[in-house]
């Protein structure tokens, strides 16, 4: 399947989703349409011209993670959303992942690096290979020519261009050689960026999984506009749960106790050659606590060193295939309610 094929079947998939959700009497779209689709991220509308690339701002199949974490294409975003969001999210997110590895010194992990000794400093690059072999480069031509010769002159006869080392990474760089030196990765990387982009590829998920009715949440819409500005301090400062979740839990999940915790929970994994890591995000309910849970999480999650646990349950959602099935127009809710709410009996289903 091309990927003409597969924008046009996830288009239709969530058209026919949405025309479901739109069947609701409390729900009205303004100014309202058929046959067309919604980019979750700048809520415009769009329709089958829109997915020929050469439309104005076509509809891009968005991969979710990003493929360079080990993601597939699972929904449409529009040009101008995934671009935005490539560039300025993305981008930070892959480059703070890099830069841990190669921190941590796993194997496969390379990265831009500076190396400083007595004053002088050079340029290169940092690789660990497979075998856990420490590999140094320096780059005389992007370095100062008298600075790094005076850097190979002095480490040259001290230690080996390779090394197998068998001890700590904390270690690393003190048992190497006398005399020692630092070791300054330097790949680029906004720290509050990349915290967004874990919120988007929750985000969306949550959305590829649940469909149309998953948007129909007030709390999103501030979820969205701290999407759409990163630098902004839309939501406050903590959108995870440090914890390590079981394979079982991974996907959609709704935390049901505390109330204070209530919220969906999308565990994932974001790969990159060394390592895969999981990631909890935390989006909003369609009722209270909303986004309040963002600052219960910071003031009762994020005290001392970060790893206060606490006691709270949390119910999984099934992957099924919600968006095929007209029952399940607002399945999120319906979940909702069911782990938050069980003694109410929303009526939810179209009519």
């Amino acid at each position: 399947m091309n990927n003409r094929e597969k924008k046009q079947k996830i288009f239709d998939l969530f058209s026919q989703n949405l025309e479901w959700v739109k069947e609701h009497p409390d729900v009205n779209f303004v100014p309202d349409f058929s046959n067309g689709y919604i980019c979750p991220l700048c809520f415009d509308p769009f329709f089958t011209n829109d997915l020929i690339h050469t439309a104005s701002n076509p509809l891009t199949l968005e991969d979710v993670p990003p493929v360079s974490m080990g993601g597939k294409p699972l929904t449409l975003t529009c040009k101008s959303c995934n671009s935005k969001s490539g560039h300025e999210l993305d981008v930070h997110l892959l480059n703070f992942l890099l830069k841990e590895d190669s921190k941590s010194f796993l194997p496969g992990s390379s990265s831009r690096a500076s190396f400083e000794i007595e004053g002088k400093k050079v340029n290169g690059s940092f690789t660990m290979d497979k075998d856990g072999t420490a590999i140094l480069s320096i780059e005389p031509k992007i370095s100062n020519p008298i600075d790094s010769k005076f850097f190979l002159d002095k480490m040259s006869w001290k230690m080996p261009r390779t090394y197998n080392p068998l001890f700590s990474s904390d270690e690393a760089l003190t048992e190497w050689s006398s005399p020692t030196f630092t070791l300054d990765f330097t790949r680029n990387s906004n720290k509050r960026r990349a915290e967004v982009a874990l919120l988007r590829i929750a985000y969306l998920m949550a959305y590829a999984n649940l469909g149309n009715g998953f948007l129909i949440n007030g709390g999103l819409y501030r979820v969205r506009e701290q999407i759409l500005n990163p630098d902004k301090n839309v939501l406050g400062n903590v959108f995870w749960i440090n914890y390590h979740f079981p394979k079982a839990l991974e996907g959609i999940n709704i935390i049901s106790q505390p109330k204070e915790l209530q919220s969906f929970l999308v565990v994932f994994n974001l790969k990159t050659k060394s390592i895969s890591r999981q990631f909890a995000v935390v989006l909003p309910g369609p009722s209270k606590p909303s986004i309040d849970v963002y600052k219960y999480i910071e003031e009762h999650l994020c005290v001392g060193d970060g790893s206060k646990s606490v006691n709270f349950m949390v119910g999984h959602i099934r992957q099924l295939d919600y968006l095929k099935t007209k029952e399940y127009a607002y399945a999120s809710h319906m979940f909702w309610q069911e782990y938050t709410h069980p003694d109410y009996k929303p009526n939810l289903k179209p009519k």
